[in-house]
């Protein structure tokens, strides 16, 4: 093609101070710019500046990747004066080099003054603010950040004074709207005020020409407002960022296609901004100081909360040492007790290296006065929390001089700390008038409990009105409408105040929040450093026990008692917010711990570059490899993350691991705990999902995995089957063949794929591993992206999959229950039966071998093995009166109707075997008033007993008439042992039904505590001759053996 060297003389001056990047065509030179400071902004100025010409200020914000850098250049080329025919294109900025240096083309806000090429195309000269990409990396930080340059650079006194035009940088595309852009418009209008929307402009780079109906239709769906043309729409312009690119004779036509469509696209832009209005922002500098300086009084209170609310915990921990080492301390005045203990440290900030990025801190108090957000001061005393020479945020209000402004702040960390009963007495001492009785340590500790709960409310009701004013200078002030400001501390206000009982405030509180659009309300998100400061909370509330990276954070969560059962608790339920449950079972040593740990970073939103690594469960005790680390069922709840990678709160169920060293009776113990969970009023009462966790490494399905399948199906109703997926851990990200085959091939019972496999989810669980090398780090990187793109999967399955309400598995449980109660209750019936049988035959055999004696003699008397019933104490721990372990017996009948198993009832009504206020169990069916549950069971016994005819007559026989007929006693003896033999087949009967009843409404009736009754129930239903009932067990009993075949040591 033809090379056109015919530069006009307008473009010497630019070649003498350029460099030659590229000969092109088109030839590309770097301009040698004159670089200074404004503050600590950079600068970049191309000319002279006159001040008799007229300039304009273009803003240009947008996310990243969007081509505002690219677009910087094609303003300085447009304003020269460059067309297509000269061949030749200026750099102000090096695209190349920014891209390498720093993986965005720009780092910093820099501001780009163009001086001396008036009225070449454009009347006027040009300043053009360039900003990073918003959402780099979704670093909030780093947004916040380029606010906080902005807002130095307009109110410094040798920055910008005013802008002309902003302009929103955003790809033709589809959909080029998201919250960040939003995030973005939200700030420059809290800058501007309302008057700023005449002032927006849509630049759409990577533009082909076509009319972009989708972007127009995308701004006016995000309620973005910008400038309006003749037809009432956005005001926007065209670009092509292919300006620079080589031109061949295959790319001449299509690159000149696209230089016209900037052309055009110029024209327009510049069309506008000579006809703009200036924007001040100093107009609102009054009313933004005080929006700042509420804001950081609101940040200070929100730290100090916290702080509080810690050392209440340490308090109520410390509380709760005592009363378990309480014998222990007695006997050792040095015995000391491991608490956890809040306190202030001293830490850099992220950024170092940008001089405005400091934080205000108070000395004396040893708080953050202002952080962050204090960008122009250049010392403490200029900040904006200062008047008259006073602190308006921290405690004491103390001097400005008391205060310094630095690149470190304070932070809020715990620690455990070993500490014996003195020392406690002297940490929490309080002061005693002369002859005051001494305040034991219970009660020193009831009193600091009181004393931080008033003073939590205090700083919530001060946190309160400084909220009260910020929404009223807000809604009086249109220039800041939707700031920033007013929301920084809403939702956690809000949870702070549920509860206290100012529900006037509450309300006042929730329609300020109320009022935001669901559209600003999404903005959010974006707006609050919500994952930093998540992070910062929870590493205040943890201890550290690894310093990394990355560094691993043991959590230290809320723990309370369901009953007998353990519930930990992170965060602070929202009961607006939707909840997941998960239910984790496997082997023991698969990693459900570990995975619980994944599953909870996930939750709270860690990133891999955040180098740190939170537990809440501890996996660095020592074990064996067959010990399982969890040793009863415990309830996780992780609230308050809503939004960061899951839309809802997640409940996880940890069960011990099925099938370990402990055996069938943990198993069967596990089983019971889980339907103490589901029963009880404040437990869980649907299942979202069951997870049942597997090794990758598995590829075939054991006798014990097996094992812990049907133990865990076996809990459930039949439609829960849709809710059941396979967790694959320690995997390498390949197809799990051989374990879904494993699994088809033992007919698991599990949701399935649209290919017909069952649904599983991989995950690798190296998370936590140390990053010290090069490799290491690619490693770690490696695994956490598999990892974390996997949870993703499993989030959105939860999502998606419909609750399983737990009637029905309560039922089966239930059922489970009260079928091995009887079958206990039967068989202790039983062998009294056969006791009593015994005793009336050896009656029978003394009768007939010594009928004359006895008639001659009436003292003359035979032994007997006679039956009898005593109690005998059983162990079981004690939860307050009532015996966890105990058993519930019957006075009535001498029976016992629930042991072992009846672990949840305080009482015996509230046990699992009476129903509508009777007792399923027992031989008369009594009411549950006569009843008890205590620590001692009836045991049957059999003594030697001397027995005259008499004796004999008056136990069996009726009337006195029949004791002369020694037929009559005889046939009253057969008369009894019929009465017990019905009796019998009578209970074997209902045994029966209550297998059969478990099979119809069971998922799988494969459980270790309903086959261990197989046996005694097909001898006894034999010896009763009904063959059609045994085939039936005997057949369920061949299914089970294969399945509850025991686990392999």
């Amino acid at each position: 093609m033809a090379q056109n060297r015919n530069y006009s003389s307008r473009f010497e001056e630019i070649f003498s101070s350029s460099d030659l990047v590229c000969s092109g065509p088109p030839t590309v030179y770097q301009l040698r710019t004159k670089k200074q400071k404004i503050g600590s902004l950079t600068s970049v100025t191309v000319g002279e500046k006159q001040e008799t010409k007229p300039n304009k200020t273009i803003l240009l914000v947008g996310e990243a990747g969007t081509g505002k850098s690219t677009l910087v250049n094609a303003l300085f080329n447009y304003a020269v004066g460059v067309k297509f025919e000269d061949e030749i294109w200026f750099q102000v900025v090096d695209e190349n080099k920014e891209s390498r240096d720093t993986g965005s083309q720009t780092s910093d806000v820099i501001v780009y003054q163009i001086f001396g090429f008036e009225n070449q195309t454009l009347p006027f000269s040009l300043t053009i603010i360039d900003t990073p990409g918003y959402g780099d990396t979704q670093d909030v930080e780093h947004n916040i950040r380029i606010n906080q340059k902005l807002m130095e650079l307009f109110q410094s006194a040798d920055g910008i004074q005013e802008v002309h035009t902003v302009g929103l940088v955003m790809k033709d595309r589809k959909n080029p709207v998201n919250d960040r852009l939003k995030y973005i418009y939200d700030f420059i209008k809290s800058q501007f005020g309302k008057d700023v929307e005449k002032n927006i402009v849509a630049l759409m780079t990577n533009s082909q020409g076509n009319p972009p109906k989708n972007v127009l239709q995308a701004l006016e769906a995000a309620n973005i407002k910008c400038a309006k043309n003749e037809k009432k729409q956005p005001v926007h312009s065209q670009f092509d960022n292919r300006q620079d690119e080589e031109r061949t004779e295959d790319t001449e036509v299509p690159l000149e296609n696209a230089w016209r469509v900037t052309e055009r696209g110029m024209k327009r832009f510049t069309a506008f901004l000579e006809n703009s209005p200036p924007l001040q922002q100093k107009v609102v500098m009054e009313v933004e100081k005080e929006r700042i300086r509420l804001t950081a009084c609101i940040q200070n209170l929100q730290e100090r909360i916290r702080f509080t609310e810690l050392n209440l915990r340490d308090v109520e921990r410390t509380q709760e040492a005592l009363c378990i080492n309480k014998q222990k301390m007695k006997r050792s005045k040095n015995f000391n007790v491991l608490i956890p203990e809040t306190y202030k440290g001293m830490e850099p900030l992220r950024d170092e290296t940008c001089g405005s990025d400091t934080a205000v801190i108070c000395l004396g108090c040893k708080e953050n006065c202002h952080y962050p957000g204090c960008t122009k001061a250049l010392n403490a005393q200029q900040c904006e929390v200062m008047i008259n020479g006073k602190c308006t945020s921290c405690t004491n209000k103390c001097p400005a001089s008391e205060h310094v402004k630095k690149n470190w702040q304070f932070v809020i960390r715990t620690q455990m700390v070993e500490r014996n009963k003195e020392a406690l007495k002297q940490q929490y001492k309080q002061k005693q008038e002369a002859g005051e009785k001494k305040v034991k340590l219970s009660e020193r500790l009831e009193k600091e409990k009181t004393k931080l709960r008033a003073e939590k409310r205090q700083l919530v009701n001060e946190a309160y009105r400084h909220s009260i004013k910020l929404s009223v200078l807000v809604k009086n002030d249109d220039s800041i409408d939707d700031s920033i400001s007013n929301y920084v501390i809403l939702d956690f206000l809000i949870k702070k105040m549920k509860g206290q009982g100012d529900e006037e405030k509450l309300q006042e509180l929730e329609e300020i929040y109320n009022q935001m659009d669901q559209a600003t309300r999404t903005s959010q998100k974006h707006r609050m450093a919500i994952t930093s400061s998540n992070q910062e909370a929870l590493i205040s509330e943890s201890v550290q026990i690894h310093e990394g990276p990355p560094a691993v954070y043991q959590v230290i969560p809320k723990k309370e008692m369901m009953g007998t059962l353990s519930r930990l608790t992170v965060g602070e339920e929202d009961e607006m917010k939707t909840n997941k449950t998960i239910l984790l079972v496997g082997e023991t040593g698969t990693g459900k711990s570990t995975l619980i740990n994944a599953l909870f970073n996930f939750a709270v939103g860690v990133k891999f570059e955040d180098n740190v690594w939170f537990q809440i469960v501890e996996e660095d005790k020592k074990n064996y490899q067959t010990e399982s680390q969890t040793s009863d069922v415990i309830v996780y709840q992780i609230f308050g993350f809503e939004g960061q990678t899951l839309p809802f709160s997640l409940t996880i169920i940890d069960t011990p691991g099925y099938g370990s060293t402990r055996g069938i009776e943990e198993d069967n113990s596990v089983s019971r705990r889980l339907l103490d969970l589901f029963r009880s009023e404040d437990g869980v009462h649907q299942i979202n999902a069951v997870g049942l966790v597997m090794k990758a490494s598995d590829n075939r399905l054991s006798d014990r995995l097996r094992y812990i399948f049907d133990s865990v199906t076996s809990l459930f109703g039949n439609d829960l089957e849709r809710n059941i997926v396979t967790l694959i851990t320690h995997s390498d990200g390949k197809t799990p063949e051989n374990v879904l085959q494993a699994l088809e091939a033992a007919d698991i019972k599990c949701s399935k794929d649209e290919m017909n496999q069952p649904v599983h989810f991989m995950f690798n669980n190296q998370q936590r591993q140390q990053r010290y090398t090069e490799k290491d780090i690619n490693a770690s990187k490696y695994s956490w992206d598999f990892t974390n793109e996997e949870m993703g999967h499993l989030r959105d399955f939860l999502k998606n999959t419909k609750p399983q309400p737990l009637k029905t598995t309560v039922e089966v449980l239930n059922e489970r229950i009260r079928l091995t109660a009887c079958i206990q209750n039967l068989k202790e019936r039983i062998e009294l039966n056969e006791q009593k049988q015994n005793e009336i035959k050896q009656i029978k055999e003394a009768y007939n071998k010594h009928e004359a004696e006895m008639k001659k003699n009436k003292n003359f008397t035979i032994d007997v093995d006679e039956p009898y019933k005593e109690t005998e104490t059983i162990r079981g721990g004690k939860w307050g009166l009532v015996f966890l372990e105990g058993a519930v017996t019957c006075n009535i009948c001498k029976e016992n109707c629930h042991y072992p198993g009846c672990t949840m009832a305080r009482k015996p009504a509230h046990c699992n075997v009476m129903k509508w206020g009777r007792c399923t169990i027992c031989t008369n069916k009594c009411p549950e008033t006569v009843h008890v549950k205590e620590n001692w069971k009836y045991v049957t016994k059999t003594r030697k007993v001397p027995k005259t005819l008499n004796d004999v007559k008056a136990k069996y026989e009726k009337n006195k008439a029949e004791c002369e007929k020694k037929s009559t006693l005889l046939e009253n003896l057969e008369k009894e042992t019929s009465k017990l033999t019905t009796e019998r087949w009578t209970l074997l009967d209902e045994a029966y039904s209550c297998v059969t009843r478990l099979e119809d409404i069971a998922l799988n009736i494969n459980s270790a505590s309903t086959f261990v009754h197989l046996d005694f129930l097909i001898v006894k239903i034999k010896e009763k001759g009904e063959q059609k009932k045994v085939e039936v067990l005997e057949k369920l009993k061949n299914r089970m053996n294969e399945g509850l075949k025991p686990p392999k040591k």
